[in-house]
């Protein structure tokens, strides 16, 4: 339990950090909002897939074995990414305030952000084998997911990703975070591809569940 509650505590200080040291000062609103959400959002998360698969949140605590070289290269991406969404937004609008949006785009931002965190515990609930990285999970009887948001799209955890990112820099109150927001999506979108092609060639009973769920990532589109 005090292990829980150290890396808990660490975790909600790197955040913050992330954010008011490029801030340069603590009443930065929209910063403290961001935070909340966040914080609020992966602990309740946590505390969801830990009650429905307790090994999972361990598990992807660092790479399993057989990770593919090409996810640990989009992982590293998508985790610099996310800093760059909160460094570029506490930049912009906490320190220098070179871009604001109107308080509507910042409510949006949070409805996005909920959004996003309510997907990603109802992918990460449903799917025992969601671990940070993309391998065939021979010591956990590996199968295919076809429950939950898996019936729309077959990789629900991206769009979860995606939405949150822009949440995100909408609640941050900058344009600027637009831009890490757009390449963390190009990113999943990309390693969505990777990873469907990966599973087509290596997870049995996937290319019949690809033609069951049509759409990798957006119902209708693609």
């Amino acid at each position: 339990m005090m292990k829980v509650i150290a890396i808990f505590i660490l975790s909600v200080l790197l955040l913050g950090a992330m954010i008011f040291i490029p801030a340069g000062r603590l009443d930065y609103t929209q910063g403290w909002i961001c935070l909340a959400l966040m914080v609020i959002g992966f602990s309740a998360v946590t505390a969801y897939v830990s009650n429905r698969t307790p090994s999972l949140i361990r598990r992807r605590m660092k790479a399993g074995a057989g990770t593919p070289v090409w996810d640990r290269l989009f992982v590293i991406a998508v985790q610099f990414l996310f800093v760059g969404i909160l460094v570029a937004g506490a930049l912009d609008a906490g320190r220098y305030r070179w871009s604001s949006l109107p308080p509507w785009l910042q409510a949006a931002g949070m409805m996005l952000m909920i959004a996003g965190m309510l997907l990603l515990a109802w992918a990460m609930g449903q799917n025992p084998h969601f671990e940070t990285t993309v391998r065939i999970q021979s010591d956990q009887h590996h199968r295919v997911i076809e429950s939950g948001p898996y019936r729309i799209v077959r990789h629900p955890g991206y769009l979860a990703g995606i939405v949150l990112f822009f949440g995100m820099a909408l609640v941050l109150n900058s344009a600027w975070a637009l831009l890490p927001a757009i390449l963390s999506a190009l990113n999943l979108v990309a390693r969505t591809w990777a990873e469907d092609r990966f599973l087509h060639q290596n997870l049995n009973g996937y290319r019949a569940f690809a033609k069951r769920t049509r759409y990798r990532l957006v119902p209708g589109i693609w």
